[in-house]
């Protein structure tokens, strides 16, 4: 996203020497677009589960909460603060919810096993068709899954990378446990085909939305919700149990 530097650094210097309602508002205003954003990289807008517009609310109040909590003095860009804070405040709200029905959390688990159990058999990437079969359902209806549950799988996958790194003060041990983690999830990465590869760089280290993703590979963005899900469960199962072996 290309913003205008002077209207930027001219909304943040009136802010800086009057930190009132109005100024701060204006600040909101014109980073508002990184919340669209960073939610659509999230959820789609079709999902049924969830209330699009209720999480915009919130992703709105972690972009107030981020400008009024911003240090410049840090050295940090204040669209990487805003964009951590955003995505953050809204994954807290969709865990709070608990808004995944049951029988969908069922059948991600089922999707998950099936992986699993054909990759380790195999030694291979098990296509979509064997899990299809594996599963007794359609490929159609496994691409289906896959899409209903990206939201899930990403708020997943992110809980797992975050409860295993230990919070606190720095010490040695947090250091060679988070040292194990970023080892595995690369090695994890690495058995990936070059398709899902170019999903997870795009998604994670280029931060484009699915729909920008669908864009450079020519697909559309549903079917990188379906790749960029099926991606993550295989990555959760892989990294589970590497840390279960420890």
């Amino acid at each position: 996203m290309t913003f205008n530097r002077e209207e930027e650094a001219g909304l943040w210097s009136a802010y800086r020497d009057d930190r009132n309602v109005e100024n701060r508002n204006k600040l909101v205003v014109f980073y508002s677009p990184f919340i669209k954003i960073t939610l659509g990289r999230l959820v789609s807008y079709y999902n049924k589960y969830i209330d699009y517009e209720d999480l915009m609310a919130y992703g709105m109040l972690s972009l107030i909460d981020a400008i009024e909590k911003f240090d410049a003095g840090k050295g940090v860009k204040f669209e990487t603060y805003a964009s951590i804070r955003i995505r953050g405040g809204i994954i807290d709200q969709l865990r709070k919810q608990d808004w995944l029905p049951t029988s969908l959390r069922q059948k991600i688990k089922k999707v998950e096993a099936a992986y699993n159990e054909i990759e380790s058999q195999f030694g291979r990437t098990a296509t979509e068709e064997e899990v299809a079969e594996y599963m007794g359902i359609s490929v159609p209806e496994l691409k289906n899954l896959l899409e209903t549950s990206h939201t899930a799988n990403v708020i997943c996958f992110d809980e797992l990378i975050s409860n295993s790194f230990a919070s606190g003060e720095y010490d040695p041990e947090y250091s060679l446990e988070e040292k194990f983690i970023r080892d595995s999830l690369v090695k994890a990465v690495d058995t990936l085909s070059e398709k899902e590869k170019m999903v997870i760089s795009l998604y994670y280290y280029d931060e484009l939305t699915l729909k920008e993703i669908g864009a450079v590979l020519g697909v559309s963005e549903s079917r990188v919700s379906q790749i960029h899900s099926k991606v993550l469960l295989k990555l959760k199962s892989k990294l589970s149990i590497m840390i279960k072996t420890v």
